[in-house]
């Protein structure tokens, strides 16, 4: 049975832009979807990508702690959502908005990546990363539930470190960055499970 450095090496094999693709479809599917199921689906796609796309520029064991944390991170918010289930209403605004948005955002990634390009990467990884940050923004910007915006936050804070990862490339930094994730998932949780506290106590007067 091969392990979990033996499959990334393999999906290493694909191309950047079939990752970058994964990336704009998974960050896509968390702004426009509200069972959270499918969105932790979609945020755990996109740190495995994160690391796909890691693998082409450094060490793969490097880019395979960045799966790691995020898997375990998705099974922090998984037990948490189980815990106290979202509520029915995430987002502040319908559908046919968060429709429009996307490619809006899109388009605003593409031109910046076009114009203010990140030193030192990829274009596609530039794409990538303004991509990640701005749907993050834009997760932030229509939801106030916790966990979504939580979910939102993380999207951001990887588009960060995926570029930041092409500059520092040590296992020490890549490894307290996967700290800090985790802490801040944890956070995430923590105010999910406080929230719903209130607000059952609120029912209750």
């Amino acid at each position: 049975m091969p392990t979990l450095p033996e499959i990334l090496d393999k999906l290493s094999l694909l191309t950047a832009t079939s990752a970058v693709i994964g990336l704009v479809v998974a960050a896509g599917l968390i702004v426009l979807i509200e069972d959270w199921r499918l969105s932790l689906a979609a945020l755990l796609a996109q740190y495995t990508l994160v690391g796909i796309l890691l693998t082409g520029l450094i060490f793969p064991r490097v880019a395979l702690v960045k799966v790691i944390v995020g898997a375990l991170i998705c099974a922090v918010l998984y037990l948490t959502a189980l815990r106290i289930p979202p509520p029915g209403e995430i987002f502040t605004l319908g559908l046919p908005f968060r429709l429009l948005a996307i490619p809006v955002a899109g388009l605003a990634a593409f031109g910046l990546a076009g114009c203010h390009p990140l030193p030192q990467v990829p274009s596609e990884i530039s794409f990538a990363c303004y991509w990640l940050s701005l749907l993050g923004l834009l997760t932030l910007m229509l939801t106030e539930e916790p966990l979504k915006a939580g979910q939102g936050l993380l999207t951001f804070i990887l588009g960060f470190e995926l570029f930041y990862a092409n500059l520092e490339q040590s296992l020490a930094v890549i490894g307290l960055l996967g700290m800090a994730d985790l802490l801040l998932a944890l956070v995430i949780a923590y105010l999910a499970v406080a929230e719903r506290g209130e607000l059952a106590e609120e029912e209750k007067r």
